[in-house]
Parts: structure tokens; C-alpha cells; sequence
């Protein structure tokens, strides 16, 4: 039987080893993940049908923020432009409104919690219209413009989640033409994104990846699955028509 001290150093020395191949596994993981090159798409899309209006695709790198402001230009007439808290900003609020004065639409995004409103006025269905100041990009001590908006609260629970009190803004500003439940139930639409995006990365490919080796051929693939995911709108529209007649 060996002595103490070599036991106790044959003991360390494979705690170190198996220390070691852990490592191993880890950086290996890590270097097959850093092997493939992840590319940024946004689309702007039509509800209820899943109609993809315009899609951006980032393959140099480019936010999600950007390409949104890249999609800001396909806005069509008459819609109503629904989006998440990532665009809940005065930056992205300005852009928005600009985009929608070009074309006579109107936007119904979820704000921020932690930016401020002045208040000018409150409704009687809840909502209140406030004014949020837009600051200049490299002088954000400057205040440029401010936007009136109206905003709507509301809390929202999942079950097992704690309730969470919700901020929508949007530049529909009389309370009867769009009362505030209305506006609540209509973003809660805005969840068919999501499912859209489910439908292309798990309906659409086989694959954890995509087939493409270059950053241009990938572009190209992703392309062409928002194309596909187009001509089912198109298949279905005739469909919902008849439902709806």
C-alpha cells in the first residue's frame, strides 16, 4: 500500500487531469460555436397572414436597431406599425413617426419603463397624452424636438410570472376614434412575429445551421426561405378571404 503523501498526490494529480480534459471539452465546444457566423434578418411583416412586406439582412454585422431602420422605408399606407421594447425609444420613436407622416401610417410600440414622459393630458379610458423629448445623437445634453404621444398602461400575467405593467406608445391620438382596449388587444397581436420567426427556423430547414459556407451564399439562403414563407401568405390569402366573406 502506497504511503499518505503518494496517495494523496496521485489523487491531485487525477483531479487535475480530469480538470484538464473538461477544459478541453469547453474550448472545443466553444471553437466549433465561433465556427459559424451568425447573420442578423428583420422583417416587416403582415399579421394574420405571415406575409413578409420587406426583410433586411445584416451581413456586416449590422443590430437588429439598424436593419429595423433599414425596414422603416418599405412602411406601407394605412398600417399600423407594431413592435417591441427594443424600438421603445425616443431615437426609434422619431424615426417611426417620420416614416409614418411620409405614408399616413401610425405606429403602436412598447415603451420603455425607465423613460420619461411629461404628461399633458389624461383620458378616461386610461391613456394619457404625453410629450417625450428626442435628443441630438453625439449631444445628448441637446434636446432637438419633442413628440406627442399617447400612451396606454396595462398589466399582463402568464401563469407561474408575476403580473408586469406594460407602456404602449403611438401616435393615434383621440381616445374614441381608438379607444385604449382596442390598441391593448391589437399589440397583443403583434406576438404572430414571433411565431413567423418560429416558422422559418424550425418549419423551414432541417438543419441546426444553414448549408451555406460564405456570408454572401448565406444571405442568399435566408432570402430565399422569407421568399418562400411569401408565396404560402399568397396560397393562404385566398382562404381568409373566404372566411371572412
Amino acid at each position: 500500500m502506497p504511503p499518505k503523501a503518494e496517495l494523496r498526490s496521485a489523487l491531485h494529480d487525477a483531479s487535475r487531469s480530469r480538470v484538464a480534459a473538461r477544459g478541453r471539452q469547453v474550448l472545443e465546444r466553444a471553437r466549433d460555436s465561433a465556427a459559424f457566423a451568425k447573420m442578423t434578418t428583420g422583417v416587416l411583416l403582415e399579421l394574420g397572414l405571415h406575409n413578409p412586406l420587406a426583410a433586411a439582412i445584416g451581413r456586416g454585422g449590422q443590430s437588429e436597431w439598424a436593419l429595423a431602420l433599414e425596414l422603416l422605408a418599405q412602411l406601407p399606407a394605412q398600417a399600423l406599425l407594431r413592435a417591441d421594447r427594443l424600438h421603445g425609444c425616443a431615437a426609434f420613436l422619431a424615426q417611426a413617426q417620420a416614416a409614418c407622416q411620409r405614408v399616413g401610417s401610425r405606429f403602436l410600440i412598447r415603451g420603455r419603463s425607465r423613460i420619461r414622459t411629461r404628461v399633458l393630458r389624461r383620458y378616461k379610458d386610461g391613456s394619457r397624452l404625453g410629450r417625450l423629448p428626442v435628443r441630438q445623437k453625439d449631444r445628448r445634453s441637446r434636446i432637438t424636438h419633442r413628440l406627442e404621444l399617447r400612451e396606454i398602461r396595462g398589466r399582463v400575467q402568464r401563469a407561474g410570472h408575476r403580473a408586469q405593467e406594460l407602456r404602449r406608445w403611438t401616435n393615434l391620438l383621440d381616445p374614441k376614434s381608438a379607444p385604449a382596449s382596442e390598441l391593448i388587444d391589437l399589440y397583443a397581436r403583434r406576438w404572430e412575429h414571433e411565431l413567423y420567426y418560429r416558422e422559418l427556423k424550425r418549419q423551414g430547414r432541417k438543419n441546426e445551421v444553414r448549408h451555406s459556407h460564405t456570408l454572401e451564399t448565406g444571405a442568399q439562403e435566408i432570402a430565399a426561405l422569407v421568399l418562400a414563407s411569401a408565396l404560402m401568405a399568397r396560397a393562404r390569402a385566398p382562404a381568409k378571404r373566404r372566411s371572412c366573406a
